[in-house]
């Protein structure tokens, strides 16, 4: 397994997580739409990738990505577009005749039909891509048992653009459209939704949390103690890098929270340390990973969380987060009172839960069960101790 840091791992780069994917799959055969949550980092694409690779049973997925969409209609395009490319149409128009019919009728509306894939552009205006997106997942009933999963990454950045380019209204009907599509589907179709960002969150601050109320949410967990050993051995071993067991055991205490990124780049300092200096991971080398990989040349690896809040919030709501996470940093944890004393002073006592629900979603911090909150992970606290403040 190579250590692929920052790039999505496919194929035997990719580490199995056979209960995760055991619970995705009992989700998936239940028929339910999901939104996969996870903080930023925990391999969510990874995980839809590896779906689209290996299609188990009669499941057959498409993984489409919408980051920089920002109006309706180049959303159902780009997935109409992906779809057509993939080689699941041949595989339908294998399944059945009825099938086929539809997905002809459907691609003579369109005037252009790429030489590598599908290029499509709409033949007239008489139509446009969401009816006929509608119309094919609303007509596909009959599959042979065949069942299409279409996977839709950075959904929540989308709808976030067209808040930002239309306004609000034009948001709520954009969920609203996704909604109706999803209702209307057939049960051939199922619809995987996630993000770097906190959909619940984002629907609920423009108020249309009645959109999404008929996804099913599935949460990615921080690797297992032992998950996150098997890993670690996994890329150790692959790059030829000899290691202290028990420095293998003191780098996971220090983590406290396993993301596998931030496994993949404590790997990738110690295969560095090796190459240039032969050194054997040990418990020093381990303390000096940690220190190298937040250093500010490695900015790139954790700037996004602070880019992010200067786009979730503004004004005073952005005052009241820098603010927590400041102290945050500084002192490990914070109570209830302290935050409501905070919210107080920098006049958002009326939405701060908002700002912490966003802040949790979003992957900053979690709320431990002596009801206190933290860093998600000792390695972005110390970042932001470092570069932040």
């Amino acid at each position: 397994m190579r250590n692929i840091v920052g790039q999505t791992p496919r194929g035997k780069n990719f580490f199995i997580r056979e209960n995760l994917m055991k619970l995705l799959y009992r989700r998936m055969d239940s028929g339910a739409n999901l939104y996969i949550a996870a903080p930023r980092r925990m391999g969510k694409t990874a995980i839809l990738r590896y779906l689209e690779d290996n299609p188990k049973d009669a499941f057959n997925a498409v993984y489409v990505i919408t980051e920089s969409v920002d109006n309706a209609e180049n959303f159902f395009k780009t997935i109409l577009d992906e779809l057509f490319k993939s080689d699941i149409i041949n595989t339908l128009k294998r399944a059945s005749n009825k099938a086929s019919e539809l997905i002809d009728k459907i691609l003579r509306r369109f005037k252009k039909v790429g030489g590598f894939g599908v290029d499509l552009e709409l033949a007239d205006s008489k139509t446009d891509f969401y009816n006929e997106f509608k119309m094919l997942v609303k007509k596909l009933d009959d599959t042979d048992g065949l069942k299409i999963v279409i996977m839709i990454d950075e959904f929540p950045q989308t709808v976030e653009n067209i808040f930002r380019k239309s306004g609000k209204d034009e948001a709520i009907r954009f969920l609203q459209l996704n909604r109706e599509i999803r209702q209307e589907a057939t049960e051939n179709i199922l619809f995987i939704l996630t993000g770097s960002i906190g959909l619940p969150t984002l629907a609920e601050k423009i108020d249309a949390s009645n959109t999404i109320n008929d996804l099913n949410i599935f949460e990615i967990t921080p690797l297992e103690t032992e998950e996150a050993k098997q890993f670690t051995f996994l890329l150790l071993d692959n790059e030829k890098v000899p290691y202290e067991p028990e420095a293998i055991d003191y780098m996971l205490k220090k983590l406290e929270w396993f993301s596998p990124y931030h496994i993949q780049l404590l790997v990738q300092e110690f295969a560095d340390q090796y190459g240039l200096k032969n050194k054997t991971v040990s418990k020093s080398s381990v303390d000096e990973a940690f220190s190298a990989i937040t250093d500010r040349r490695n900015d790139a690896n954790f700037a996004h969380y602070f880019e992010r809040l200067k786009k979730t919030f503004t004004g005073h709501e952005l005052e009241f987060a820098s603010e927590f996470l400041k102290q945050l940093s500084r002192q490990a944890e914070a109570d209830i009172p302290y935050i409501e004393s905070l919210a107080t002073q920098k006049q958002v006592a009326e939405n701060y839960r908002f700002i912490i629900r966003s802040l949790e979603f979003d992957g900053y911090i979690f709320r431990n069960s002596n009801d206190k909150y933290r860093f998600t992970s000792p390695v972005l606290r110390l970042w932001w101790e470092k570069y932040v403040i």
